[in-house]
């Protein structure tokens, strides 16, 4: 058993799952359902994620790589380190764009932005298909977390825009 760098990654997700798990306890019973919905189940999949990374590493490693070793998933091996960096630090833009927008508009504003902005311009897909998907990650929203399992969210640091788009869809709470 020997630690690789790629175990990394499934380490500083256990920690982010377990972060979300503890902090949320101090928080009322309806705020902390949601984060415990996902950091529990998150944090105990990383962690058997990462025993199942520890041992491969014990397994014999043959000179092959490619396509066998990451099940149907094709791998580009010969990718230049710049542009692994650029696309990481792409990927992890939106996704701190995203809490950013959570934190400041809260979620009923940003994650139909994020979903709009990132079909429009990461993906380049059509104004049709972009206002389409973001209309049903809305509904999606609203539908489960609000009318079924009726989550408690944080105020967001700007409350206006989220009051302004309750306003304007009464169905919302």
């Amino acid at each position: 058993m020997r630690f690789e760098p790629r175990m990394l990654f499934t380490l500083f997700a256990a920690a982010v799952f377990c972060f979300v798990v503890v902090t949320a306890r101090q928080w009322p019973l309806g705020t902390r359902l949601l984060p415990w919905y996902v950091g529990i189940p998150m944090f105990v999949l990383s962690l058997v994620q990462l025993g199942i990374e520890f041992y491969r590493s014990k397994q014999p490693t043959g000179p092959q790589r490619g396509a066998a070793d990451t099940g149907d998933l094709q791998v580009d091996w010969d990718i230049g380190t710049r542009i692994l960096f650029y696309r990481a630090a792409k990927f992890f833009g939106w996704l701190i764009g995203l809490i950013l927008g959570i934190w400041l508009l809260g979620f009923f504003v940003a994650i139909p932005l994020f979903a709009f902005f990132y079909l429009k311009l990461e993906a380049k897909e059509s104004w049709l298909l972009s206002l389409s998907l973001t209309a049903a990650a809305m509904l999606f929203l609203i539908g489960l977390f609000e009318k079924i399992l009726h989550t408690h969210w944080l105020k967001p640091l700007l409350p206006w825009p989220e009051t302004l788009l309750k306003s304007v869809l009464p169905w919302v709470n």
